[in-house]
């Protein structure tokens, strides 16, 4: 049996005894808790901010008409353009280059399909497979894992604007790239 002094001067505790617990007080575990739980609650913040989804900046549902981009709203966050054409959704990315370009593509991959994408400063990500791709190669690259181009003869680009004509918005609407019908 071991014996240990008493803090209030009473003789000894003997081991059937419960001791007080040495340590943090319950204050100072809180403050303690804190001390982690705000930097990390911090770091989490900071990194959720520099990946940003495509579909944080969505534009209104554009229905049976022309796609009207205006030049004035492009940055280098992407913007989503959702449309539906006889019922059926199908969506365009629009994003400003580094070079000052307005580059746009439909929101799937050639070889995934639908899946759409995400934003992650200049890169964008497949949301199916996961392959990157650099804003710099949007409109740019045909085939295989990459976004689908809209391309200059798809789209009329006037003084304060971009129109993509409702023409080829049922092209789109119609292929396998399409979300699907409205729910």
């Amino acid at each position: 049996m071991r014996l240990t002094g008493r803090p209030d001067g009473r003789g000894a505790y003997f081991g059937n005894e419960e001791q007080p617990k040495k340590g943090i007080p319950v204050k100072t575990n809180f403050f303690r808790s804190l001390c982690f739980f705000v930097p990390a609650f911090f770091c989490a913040a900071v990194f959720f901010s520099f990946a940003s989804d495509v579909h944080a900046a969505q534009a209104a549902v554009v229905v049976d008409s022309d796609l009207v981009i205006p030049l004035k709203d492009m940055s280098s966050t992407a913007i989503l353009y959702p449309v539906e054409v006889g019922g059926v959704i199908a969506e365009f990315i629009a994003v400003k280059a580094p070079d000052n370009s307005i580059r746009v593509v439909v929101n799937a991959c050639q070889s995934c399909g639908p899946a759409g994408f995400t934003q992650n400063r200049d890169n964008f990500t497949c949301s199916a497979c996961g392959q990157n791709f650099h804003v710099t190669v949007l409109e740019k690259q045909r085939g295989g894992c990459n976004p689908i181009p809209v391309g200059d003869k798809n789209k009329r680009i006037e003084s304060d604007r971009i129109v993509l004509p409702l023409s080829f918005l049922k092209q789109v609407a119609a292929s396998r790239y399409a979300k699907g019908r409205r729910g």
